[in-house]
């Protein structure tokens, strides 16, 4: 009986022995699998990242295509276009992943895949490959100024802005596209008090519209949202020697090619122009003809249009001389609201005209714009509604 029990004990002994042996083996065996992937001397195999069978990286390449590019502020570019990501194999889109940073968010914003220029400035844009952040490229972005802002503006793609600002004169040019209408807002102009001048030479009309123009607008928004805008132009009808017979026909006469009259123009809640077919002037006033030159304009001339906001006061100038003025109507809510005038933001205007706007400048210095206040203002009258 005592040897039976010694029998069983050492059948026990031995049986926990080999359990023991077999636990070991097995998390051995558990701990190679689990780090055989990242292990060179176990072979490998790719993984989800960047490594390949032979424990490298399936990055081999990442690069900047070009050192260096130029956005204007208000424009953006697509990253993945600036740079490039080579694999020793193809590769999938979570293995071409990358993150880019900017050295200044202020200049440029990095959101989504897009960079985005904000402010005028130099920054250095760096890529990192996220599978492998040993693979990273770097490019320079350079944002250059704009004298016209984007946001608030009508720009046509087919409008030439290649010439826009240059820093060493201080001023630019830009060309419109004929037939189409436009308004082109100064960057930074937001006040009651501004003065605003460019050089406009005309290249050609839209021969359907009978009355081009081009000028100075003046736009504004109320508290509630509400919209007007006083526009001075240079009123460059064509159709001045039209006739018409007994039945109302028109008798087509020869195109008017030479203007020498300047004009001004409200217009109520952003849409309703003072020359429109049952706008009276208890809702908007103009006048096409209120100041006139002494010297015409004609295609390829150059005529220099200046226009002074002083509150509620307006004075034009032409090629540097006074012509007039123009006064907001404190009954009118022509950025005008609780009796006071409202900011406005000022630029440029086309309609029907191929045109470019040349030398251009701006200002809300108060002493620059005292310069352009006459000493006795000359304040124009309304046509009649």
């Amino acid at each position: 009986m005592i040897e039976v029990k010694i029998m069983k004990k050492i059948i026990t002994a031995l049986a926990l022995s080999l359990l023991v042996c077999f636990l070991c083996f097995a998390v051995i065996g558990c701990n190679n699998n689990q780090h055989g992937d990242n292990n060179p001397d176990n072979g490998g195999s790719t993984d989800n990242g960047g490594n390949t069978d032979n424990g490298g990286s399936i990055i081999e390449s990442l690069t900047a295509k070009e050192p260096s590019r130029t956005l204007k502020i208000g424009e953006s570019v697509l990253l993945n276009n600036c740079y490039e990501i080579k694999g020793s194999s193809s590769l999938s889109a979570v293995q071409r992943a990358c993150t880019c940073e900017s050295s200044d968010p202020d200049i440029v914003k990095i959101t989504g895949k897009r960079a985005e220029a904000l402010a005028s400035g130099k920054v250095t844009i760096t890529v990192t490959s996220n599978v492998d952040n040993t693979k990273v490229c770097s490019f320079e972005i350079v944002v250059a100024r704009v004298f016209i802002d984007r946001e608030i503006s009508m720009i046509p793609g087919e409008d030439d802005f290649t010439n826009e600002w240059n820093e060493e004169t201080g001023t630019g040019s830009f060309r419109t596209s004929s037939g189409i209408t436009n308004f082109y807002y100064i960057a930074d102009v937001y006040s009651t008090q501004w003065y605003v001048e460019t050089e406009m030479t005309i290249h050609g009309v839209n021969w359907d519209d009978r009355w081009p123009k081009i000028g100075i607008v003046a736009s504004g928004k109320n508290s509630e949202g509400i919209e007007t805008m006083v526009a001075f132009f240079l009123n460059a009808s064509i159709g001045l020697n039209d006739t018409y017979d007994d039945n109302g026909n028109l008798i087509k006469g020869q195109d008017n090619v030479n203007w020498n009259e300047f004009g001004v123009c409200e217009v109520a809640q952003g849409q309703h122009w003072a020359w429109e077919q049952g706008i009276t002037n208890s809702l908007a006033r103009h006048h096409d003809y209120a100041w006139v030159t002494d010297t015409t304009v004609t295609f390829e001339g150059t005529v220099k249009l200046g226009v002074a906001r002083d509150g509620a006061n307006f004075h034009v100038y032409v090629n540097g001389n006074y012509m007039g003025s123009f006064q907001l109507s404190s009954e009118l809510d022509i950025l005008y609201e609780n009796g006071q005038s409202i900011a406005s933001h000022v630029g440029f205007y086309q309609f029907s005209t191929d045109v470019t706007f040349s030398n251009y400048s701006a200002t809300t210095d108060a002493e620059e714009v005292a310069k352009k206040i006459p000493e006795t203002p000359v304040y124009c009258e309304f046509l009649e509604d």
